[in-house]
């Protein structure tokens, strides 16, 4: 096998790294959803976090990873966050974060 380039090997690492973070925050989602909304999200009235007349959506978890990341860890915690928004995005639509509620 072939040695890999001078600084080669740690791009991939970086990058697998990166994968993997992603694919926890989808992960997370997913159970989380599950845990609230039941396995097959059968559950039409589950717990909301309700502050005064907004919902924050559990999304905003991963808002506040990819905002961190641009300080600290951006390799891990941005991707984790991303995971996390899409996922959620995928599932239940709009890419909400904090919905009025009227």
């Amino acid at each position: 096998m072939a040695e890999p380039l001078d600084g080669q090997a740690p791009m991939t690492r970086r990058a697998m790294l990166a994968l993997l973070a992603f694919g926890v925050g989808v992960l997370v989602d997913q159970a989380w959803a599950r845990l609230v909304r039941g396995f097959h999200l059968e559950r039409p009235e589950y717990p909301k976090m309700i502050l005064g007349r907004y919902r924050i959506h559990h999304s905003v978890v991963g808002y506040a990873a990819v905002v961190a990341g641009v300080f600290v860890y951006p390799g891990v915690l941005i991707p984790l966050g991303i995971g996390l928004i899409l996922s959620h995005g995928m599932r239940d639509g709009p890419l909400w974060f904090i919905e009025r509620m009227d």
